[in-house]
């Protein structure tokens, strides 16, 4: 274990301090800190409980473009302006969210700006607001897991303090009038919460909406999909998300509206969806997130495909170590170690479900190189994963979970390692962590006897507490566990310490 002056002052870098490297440098024009404060009153005065802003009115013989939910989503933006060029629209009207999910949040806010949009705030753009304010938290919003919640921070991070300033002045509801029509737009259902207007809502349920909305014709997002209705008079639309979409339609959505003749007509564009999930890669942004993108799927959708799609997986991934007469008993329980580990301390080292399934693979993986012997297991267990063509992995994966295995013991992660080189930075950091914990749960069962039953962890800013409960005497798994905590113990800068509870 290391003494506390070395743990408040390591020499090496530790994970949070990489990851903010990483988001530095992506960014173009860094904020001074000063300039990037929030104040805490101030932001709840501007951000909550905003009164509708009225505009001067537009002409009503014009046609205007809707659009709502852009989510950083540069290229598809771009495609919607495009398109919609060539249709005569005099004015855009925008229901909020310019931010979240895309890779570009700067460029999305700046072109906005540059095309004089009549903009909302959405949810979303408020969460990232906030992040300043790490007690605060948006009306109606759940608690967000360190994934999502570290892709809010990097959102905000990467949004200039100009376009911050913009954002935080953009109000919750605009009210207009044309040709005698009142027009409200909005991010979401007039009423409280997070209760959303869909396709499916009933009319009984828009009629409710009526009376709060006080307009002739509501334009909201939040939903992510397009639909307009006309119920009691009162008009209904959602023009899509120009930049994330829900429907299983990964086309960019947006509606254009004409005042006189009153006419609503939906559009849908193709754009470059590779190029924006590359980005969202690029970005160290959650796989989630790039899915979603290629997928045009919920969050929630994206997830539930990528389980089952991962389950087919850790077959083919189980049949492979099988072939190799791998020593099952050991490798089943030091993934599961690892698996405890990893749910244990996601509050910690803020991975998500695409990261877990990487220290799974690896765990399942990591001594099949004992096929030819002890000596240089780890090398051998890399070889056989980039090589094997059965096992249902691209080339980035092979890498990444390849070094996992490879690392979970003797030497620790080197960029001299050309498997490991050839990731990109923020891959190599997650390496480092799944490494982390796999060669933690190895140690857990060095004896082979699967005597660790269960983990629990306790957390703070010096140390991480692993706390054991056994089925017999572990005084040398929990020796191995600590030899083996050294890079643990370096990418997340706590000292690590092991308590051994045994139970019945």
């Amino acid at each position: 274990m290391k003494d506390k002056k070395k743990s408040k002052n390591p020499t090496v870098s530790s994970w949070w301090e990489e990851r903010h490297k990483i988001l530095q440098s992506t960014i173009k024009n860094k904020p001074a800190k000063a300039e990037a404060k929030i104040k805490k009153a101030e932001a709840k005065k501007e951000l909550q409980n905003l009164p509708a802003t009225e505009l001067p009115q537009p002409a009503e013989n014009g046609a205007f473009l809707l659009i709502g939910d852009v989510h950083a989503n540069l290229p598809a933006l771009k495609a919607v302006l495009e398109d919609a060029s060539n249709k005569g629209v005099s004015e855009i009207w925008n229901a909020g969210d310019l931010t979240g999910y895309g890779a570009f949040p700067d460029d999305v806010v700046g072109r906005l700006r540059k095309e004089n949009a009549q903009s909302v705030v959405g949810n979303y753009d408020l969460k990232v607001l906030m992040v300043k304010e790490k007690k605060e938290e948006v009306e109606g919003e759940k608690e967000e897991p360190p994934q999502d919640r570290n892709a809010i921070k990097w959102t905000y991070a990467n949004l200039s303090k100009k376009n911050r300033k913009y954002l935080k002045s953009l109000p919750e509801e605009l009210r207009l009038e044309v040709g005698g029509k009142r027009i409200l737009l909005t991010h979401r259902s007039p009423l409280p919460g997070d209760e959303q207007i869909s396709p499916e809502t009933p009319d009984e349920k828009l009629r409710d909406f009526a009376h709060l909305a006080d307009a002739d014709v509501i334009i909201f997002g939040h939903s992510h999909r397009p639909f307009s209705r006309q119920v009691d008079g009162l008009w209904f639309i959602n023009p899509g998300g120009a930049g994330r979409q829900d429907d299983g339609d990964p086309r960019a959505s947006y509606a254009i509206m004409q005042i006189n003749p009153f006419e609503v007509k939906h559009y849908r564009v193709d754009y470059d969806v590779e190029k924006a999930a590359a980005a969202i890669r690029e970005n160290g942004l959650p796989e989630v997130f790039a899915q979603m993108t290629l997928q045009g799927l919920s969050p929630d959708a994206v997830a539930q495909e990528l389980s089952k799609k991962n389950e087919q997986r850790l077959e083919e991934v189980r049949k492979t170590a099988s072939s190799v007469s791998y020593n099952e008993g050991h490798s089943s329980q030091v993934t599961r170690l690892a698996m405890r580990l990893f749910d244990e301390l996601k509050e910690l080292h803020g991975l998500g479900a695409e990261e877990r399934f990487w220290l799974q693979c690896a765990g399942i993986l990591h001594d099949i190189g004992w096929i030819e012997g002890q000596k240089g297991h780890h090398k051998t267990s890399l070889r056989i994963i980039l090589a094997d063509q059965h096992l249902p992995f691209d080339e980035r994966e092979r890498n990444i979970v390849g070094s996992i295995a490879r690392y979970h013991r003797r030497k620790l992660p080197n960029k001299g390692h050309r498997h490991f080189a050839a990731l990109r930075r923020d891959e190599r950091q997650k390496v480092k962590a799944l490494s982390a914990i796999l060669r933690v749960a190895d140690g857990l069962d060095f004896t082979q006897q699967s005597l660790v039953k269960d983990i629990t962890s306790e957390v703070s800013p010096d140390q991480v507490i692993i706390n054991c409960a056994v089925s017999g005497d572990a005084e040398i798994e929990k020796e191995r566990a600590m030899k083996k905590g050294d890079l643990f113990e370096k990418v997340f800068n706590r000292d690590l310490a092991i308590s051994l509870d045994l139970v019945p």
